[in-house]
């Protein structure tokens, strides 16, 4: 948890012997004596600024965020114009999940003092988890300017460009918060999830195993490498190692239970499924997928599930894809296939979808220039129609990622003319999100029972969320 700034002493507060009292039990993690203590000082010294941050700093390690504000809220009736107590309210927001309020705070700071550097830091990052990956990397960048020597927010603006797919310039912030400190872990990391999203897996297993050399016990590190392996032998040894370190880590638990399974051994899934572990909706995925009549095959990455499919293909057919983005799969499809057709706004999600609001996945209206890509921007229910009104080849693929239901049984019933028993239909948002069944799920079931159609599932991956299937009553 992020540690609050505590402003050195003055003329309102307490002795230095009380301050640093304070500050032990504060530093020491001795949090509830640490509010009794201060409350008692409070009483002596109301006009202390230090005392009412340090009790909101405590009630913020306490989880007690609402109590946080109003101490900080205390300070600044003394001192409307303290940066500090500006950005520590910012941080007191953040963890209460305000993050509207947490950025007005940051801002705050900045214009009390335009050369606050880690407020500018932590605005990126409220910024980024509220989805505005524009202003969030601005807001990093302006941070570099001010204290170019700042390997976290180097890596914070990596994440930022990752998530806004520019891959390249993700892993370029990487290698500058790595050359500031070679044993930043966090950022090996991240730079292993730069690599793997850029279907780099050699790469991708180095940077994390450079992450866990400098933190063998770093299990998010570890979790990433059951990302890049093959089979399940290698996958169990990293989940394995995941719950050595934390042997209550949920997503080890769970996906420990997906590689038994698929291994032969449902043990550990009826247990599970007896426990109230069974509404989880990876639990919910691996039971739609024990209902199925045959086992379909099991990859942890995207470019091994994609391997997979255009083995079982029609290469000498052009593939589709609906939703485009940064073209990643587009570009590793077009390797195989030659040909293919992209369908995109390319201005991000059409609505809100879950936590993701409208607008994310922007691309901001580049469209891809990909030789042997053609692509059709606009609205699906506008352009597919318009499309599809004339005779289309026939699909090797179609690669469903516009994760929405309304776009996915759009796309569906538009391209249902260019998809016979020999086209594999793959879904990118299909399981283990928290309403899976709402979502592209529910679109290939109402398509299928509207058009008396049955199908097969080729592949899954529960590291991708990817489900390939095959209509076979067509």
């Amino acid at each position: 948890m992020q540690r609050s700034i505590l402003k050195a002493p003055g003329s309102t507060n307490p002795s230095q012997q009380q301050v640093q009292h304070v500050m032990q039990l504060y530093t020491e993690d001795n949090l509830p004596q640490a509010v009794v203590q201060v409350d008692r000082l409070l009483r002596s010294f109301p006009n202390s600024t230090f005392l009412h941050n340090i009790l909101g700093a405590t009630h913020v390690g306490l989880g007690q965020f609402d109590a946080a504000i109003e101490s900080y809220n205390n300070a600044l009736k003394i001192n409307p114009n303290d940066a500090k107590t500006h950005f520590n309210i910012g941080i007191a927001f953040g963890h209460k999940g305000d993050l509207g309020s947490a950025i007005r705070s940051y801002k705050q700071a900045i214009n009390i003092d335009p050369n606050y550097a880690i407020a500018f830091n932590n605005m990126g990052n409220a910024l980024k988890d509220k989805g505005d990956l524009v202003q969030a990397i601005d807001s990093y960048k302006q941070a570099i300017k001010i204290e170019p020597d700042f390997a976290e927010v180097y890596d914070n603006l990596g994440n930022a460009q990752k998530d806004s797919g520019d891959l390249e310039l993700a892993l370029g912030s990487y290698k500058q918060a790595l050359q500031i400190n070679p044993d930043y872990a966090e950022a090996y990391n991240n730079m292993g999830s730069a690599l793997q999203d850029k279907g780099d897996l050699e790469q991708a297993r180095n940077s994390y195993e450079q992450a866990l050399r400098i933190k063998p016990d770093y299990t998010a590190a570890a979790w990433n490498m059951v990302g890049t392996t093959k089979h399940i032998c290698d996958a169990e040894v990293w989940v394995e190692r995941c719950l050595a370190t934390d042997q209550n880590d949920l997503n080890a638990k769970i996906q420990f239970c997906v590689l038994k399974f698929f291994g032969g051994d449902r043990k550990v899934f009826n247990d599970m499924m007896q426990s109230s572990l069974k509404d989880h909706p990876t639990m919910r995925s691996l039971e739609w997928i024990s209902k199925l009549p045959s086992l379909p095959k099991l990859h942890f990455n995207r470019w091994a599930f994609f391997d997979s499919i255009i083995e079982l293909s029609r290469q000498d057919r052009p593939f589709y894809e609906f939703g485009v983005f940064r073209g990643g799969a587009f570009k590793y499809l077009i390797n195989t296939f030659k040909k293919g057709f992209g369908f995109d706004t390319f201005e991000g999600l059409p609505a809100d979808w879950h936590e993701e609001k409208a607008g994310s996945y922007s691309s901001r209206g580049n469209i891809p220039k990909i030789a042997g890509g053609e692509f059709i921007v606009g609205k699906f229910e506008d352009t597919l129609p318009v499309f599809f009104a004339q005779p289309r080849p026939m699909a090797s693929v179609i690669n469903f990622d516009a994760d929405l239901y309304s776009s996915t049984i759009c796309a569906l019933n538009n391209s249902k003319l260019i998809i016979d028993c020999h086209t594999i239909l793959i879904f990118d948002e299909f399981i283990i999100n928290e309403h899976w069944e709402q979502d592209e799920y529910k679109a290939l079931i109402e398509f299928c029972a509207a058009n008396d159609y049955t199908f097969e599932v080729l592949a899954v991956s529960f590291f991708t969320k990817q489900v390939a299937i095959k209509l076979v009553s067509i």
